[in-house]
């Protein structure tokens, strides 16, 4: 596969190919969910980062700012409540939504069943701070190290 650079030169997205099957990949423990790193940063070169991941019932975001990557999720299992500002909306399993960098948002577990999603970063570094947040297990300041991977906290979820 090979992606078109800034200066129109074509680049490979990867050094070498690799797959992944159920229940592979890296596994984290990230503020309440579990994650599975399925694409890094260096497997990608940069190019992006996917994620699986599992969220209890009632589990929320804060409401926050990606400022470095744009964000796809696609819910596989459960039901969000996705907010974007002040606004909400309903997403069941099948449900796709895109958050471009900038854009304010979050999400809540919906229902009494756990939610799966597949998520995308683009581009990759996303990676990293997942695994310093699982590294850290609680962070005692999570806005300074959600700010370190220019991503701004904005507090809880609106009502």
């Amino acid at each position: 596969m090979q992606a078109v650079k800034g200066n129109g030169t074509m680049a490979s997205l990867l050094t070498n190919p690799y797959a992944l099957h159920d229940g592979h990949g890296k596994k984290l423990q990230v503020s309440g969910t579990a994650v599975c790193v399925m694409a890094t940063s260096e497997q990608t070169a940069g190019a992006f980062n996917l994620f699986e991941v599992a969220c209890l019932p009632g589990y929320a975001t804060p409401l926050h700012i990606h400022y470095g990557e744009d964000v796809a999720v696609y819910v596989l299992e459960g039901a969000l409540t996705i907010y974007w500002g002040a606004d909400k909306q309903a997403a069941a399993a099948g449900s796709y939504f895109y958050q471009p960098r900038g854009t304010p948002h979050g999400f809540q577990v919906a229902g009494r069943t756990p939610a799966r999603l597949l998520c995308l970063a683009i581009p990759a570094g996303l990676d990293r701070f997942v695994v310093e947040q699982d590294q850290l297990a609680a962070s005692p300041d999570p806005v300074t190290a959600a700010a370190r991977y220019k991503i701004e906290i904005l507090g809880p979820l609106p009502e």
